[in-house]
Order: C-alpha cells, then sequence, then structure tokens
C-alpha cells in the first residue's frame, strides 16, 4: 500500500515553538528533557526541532 500526500509525520510545535526551544536550549543550555516537559512533547520531538533549525 503506497502512503498519500501528507502522510509523514506530523508536527506537534508550531514554528515559533521551534524556534523558541532552539533558542533557549542554545541560550540558555536547558535540556531536551525539560523543554520536551514544558512543551508538553516527547524528547525526541525536541531534538528533531533544535536539529532541524
Amino acid at each position: 500500500m503506497k502512503a498519500g500526500r501528507g502522510a509523514g509525520a506530523k508536527y506537534r510545535l508550531v514554528f515559533i515553538d521551534r524556534l523558541l526551544t532552539t533558542l533557549v536550549h542554545c541560550r540558555h543550555g536547558v535540556t531536551h528533557d525539560v523543554l520536551a516537559c514544558r512543551f508538553g512533547v516527547d524528547r525526541s520531538t525536541i531534538t528533531r526541532a533544535i536539529g532541524e533549525l
């Protein structure tokens, strides 16, 4: 079965939240675990967002 258009994983963080997590992590050294708890997502979501930006 082929996956349809838009079948990939959806972002649980909007762009501004991804930008904010990246800036806070880089500027203050806040860990991915703390950011994940703050934004109510999994740590891997934070890791991916920071890696992309």
